[in-house]
């Protein structure tokens, strides 16, 4: 006998056409028991699907439950306490086995998804992760961020040859569950730190972990300007940051990621961000403070930043100078104070516009196989400076 599944979509003010797809394609999968929808407040979105619950239950004979998010961490409110929301209904409120989350405003969302989740399950992995093609412009908080954190800090591990360490798209047992739910390191983060806090604790406890390719991409509504990615960036640095003094034993865990296939052109040749729009954002809110704060870093990002109040500049942040500016973020960085935020987001931004145009526009096989080399040049660069070489 199968395994019994939930799937749940934690939700703010999503696409409610898209959204009710998603939920019809979740109750039409064999595997599935019930769909449990998150939403963070009663909003038009949650009214929407309110209205649609009875004719998809009627329709498919299966349960959909539609709850609000509780306040169950300290930070932003947002999209952590829907997830931790999720896993506290799933371990106290049922008696499923597995629990999938899945983005609701995926438009290529469909019952494979599931399926590529449950086979890799039932050969006994703990977690399974789906990763997908992105365009050469997209995850700019995972390579910049999440990945470059994970290289730095805990070379020795698997954390930083996550495929997508930020993804929203995955399957937990109900041990893994049970453990997220129990760690106040994943509960506290109410915020989109809240994946990099999930996958940081499945590494640090071994769970074994299959990633899972879906060919087809993840098609959803994309970021305007780099601004639109402002609070994800810096909440996701902040958790790294948090955890930084934490140990992860090097022991490999079960980890296995399957090949991917061919990348859609769609996907190649989509811009992830209005590059022109965001180039302002370098010049904006300047204060004496940040520019003080600045004599933390070396020269070249000290005098190129600087210059950014007459004119956006960027070409100085390439690889190794974000190396050495994540290092001084780790240590000084104060979360609190709104001039290191903003300074963090320019900082940021330097870096991703340096990376847009001195590589991505190369071409989509280059900029790929350029980010797995920095992210490998990284794990080389900590584990020489640990090691003294």
């Amino acid at each position: 006998m199968n395994p019994k599944s939930i799937v749940c979509f934690p939700f703010k003010s999503e696409d409610t056409g898209i959204f009710t797809k998603n939920i019809r394609e979740a109750v039409a999968h064999p595997r599935v028991n019930a769909v449990l929808c998150v939403g963070y407040e009663k909003n038009d979105c949650y009214q929407g699907i309110e209205r649609v619950i009875p004719e998809i239950e009627k329709e498919s004979n299966k349960e959909i439950r539609l709850i609000l998010q509780e306040r169950l961490g300290s930070k932003r409110p947002g999209k952590g306490d829907g997830m931790n929301t999720a896993l506290k209904h799933f371990l106290e409120e049922t008696e499923y086995e597995r629990l999938h989350f899945y983005d609701s405003d995926i438009e290529t969302f469909s019952q494979e998804w599931i399926t590529q989740a449950e086979l890799p399950a039932d050969d006994g992995y703990q977690v399974v992760r789906h990763y997908f093609p992105r365009a050469s412009t997209d995850a700019m908080v995972t390579w910049m961020i999440t990945k470059t954190g994970f290289a730095i800090l805990w070379p020795d591990t698997e954390l930083p040859f996550i495929e997508q360490p930020l993804g929203g798209e995955l399957l937990l047992t109900r041990e893994v569950a049970a453990r997220l739910y129990e760690d106040k390191r994943s509960i506290r983060q109410s915020d989109w730190g809240i994946d990099t806090a999930y996958t940081w604790i499945m590494v640090a406890d071994e769970f074994s972990l299959y990633e899972t390719y879906v060919p087809i991409g993840k098609v959803h509504k994309l970021y305007k300007t780099l601004a639109d990615l402002q609070d994800m960036a810096i909440e996701c640095f902040v958790t790294i940051q948090q955890l930084k003094g934490e140990k992860v034993d090097t022991v490999r865990m079960v980890h296995r990621v399957e090949r991917p296939g061919p990348v859609p052109d769609r996907v190649k040749e989509k811009t992830a961000y209005d590059l022109e729009g965001s180039l302002h954002l370098l010049m904006e809110g300047w204060s004496d403070k940040q520019l003080e704060l600045l004599n933390h870093f070396p020269q070249n990002v000290r005098e190129g930043m600087a210059e950014c109040q007459r004119k956006p500049r960027f070409t100085f942040m390439d690889a190794e100078s974000w190396y050495e500016t994540y290092k001084i973020l780790l240590e000084h960085f104060d979360p609190a104070d709104e001039d290191w935020r903003e300074l963090f987001f320019k900082l940021w931004i330097a870096r991703v516009l340096n990376y847009t145009t001195k590589v991505a526009l190369r071409g989509y096989d280059y900029t790929l196989f350029y980010l797995y080399q920095m992210v490998e040049g990284f794990v080389r660069m900590s584990k020489g400076e640990r090691s003294g070489i």
